[in-house]
């Protein structure tokens, strides 16, 4: 009877030592999602903001959509790659010395890769900052006047890639064990002048020559409202070896 009691108390403090370990395991989350964006954007340029014959506007359409992968260490650092397919653009209202208008929209298509670095709350609200890689694509010119050729060339006078500092912020709409959907906010800014040829400046076309004594840099900036889905899809476990090994969700 003895023997039975110091071997039921053995194994029920093993047990409870097992599990105690288990409960202050750090669990490593493995994750995707599927996320959009829509917001704004501006091509930052001094010399063309300060132009009495330009009105510069603020507000141009920005989109991304795409998806990322995030590894997460326990229930708040998260390390994540996103890439995303994404256009910005930027809109002048030009007027010429014959007092002619003519309203020009430009619109850059990108790749962007952003390596960021999430922390989420107990609450589900989270604080991301990231570097945004853009590498350009294309970039379309429209004029609304009609005698004026759209150019095909002008990604010639940009860099093929430029860098963004990236700040981001949200909340949990729903969260659950596998499945978490977030809405938040994120802004980008480029240091890097994106078209840093000296004699080139966009609304110089024929339509509208341009007297600065020096071209100021262009530096883009957007803003986005961002929804993203997320799915965890499996998690870093402990064997009953000793050894970690993934365990992919059924």
């Amino acid at each position: 009877m003895k023997n039975i009691l110091l071997v039921s108390l053995v194994l029920f403090f093993s047990i409870n030592k097992i599990e105690a370990q288990r409960r202050t395991q750090t669990i490593k989350w493995f994750s995707i999602a599927a996320k959009a964006g829509v917001g704004n954007s501006v091509f930052l340029n001094s010399d063309i903001m300060n132009d009495k014959n330009v009105e510069f506007d603020y507000l141009s359409l920005s989109q991304s959509y795409g998806g990322r992968f995030t590894f997460s260490y326990g229930e708040n650092i998260g390390f994540g790659l996103e890439v995303l397919s994404s256009s910005y653009g930027q809109k002048y209202t030009v007027t010429n010395l014959s007092n002619d208008t003519n309203i020009k929209k430009l619109k850059l298509k990108a790749l962007d890769l952003i390596p960021f670095f999430r922390y989420t709350g107990s609450t589900g609200g989270y604080l991301e900052v990231g570097a945004k890689i853009s590498n350009v694509k294309s970039i379309i010119e429209n004029n609304s006047t009609s005698t004026l050729t759209a150019r095909n060339d002008l990604i010639l006078y940009y860099e093929p890639s430029y860098t963004s500092a990236m700040l981001g912020f949200g909340v949990a709409l729903y969260k659950s064990e596998r499945i978490d959907i977030n809405l938040g906010a994120r802004f980008a800014y480029s240091f890097k002048d994106i078209s840093p040829y000296s004699t080139f400046q966009i609304i110089d076309d024929n339509f509208y020559t341009p007297d600065y004594f020096k071209v100021a840099k262009t530096n883009p900036l957007s803003a986005q409202a961002i929804l993203e889905v997320n799915y965890y899809f499996a998690f870093w476990g402990d064997a009953t070896c000793g050894r970690g090994r993934l365990m992919l969700f059924n």
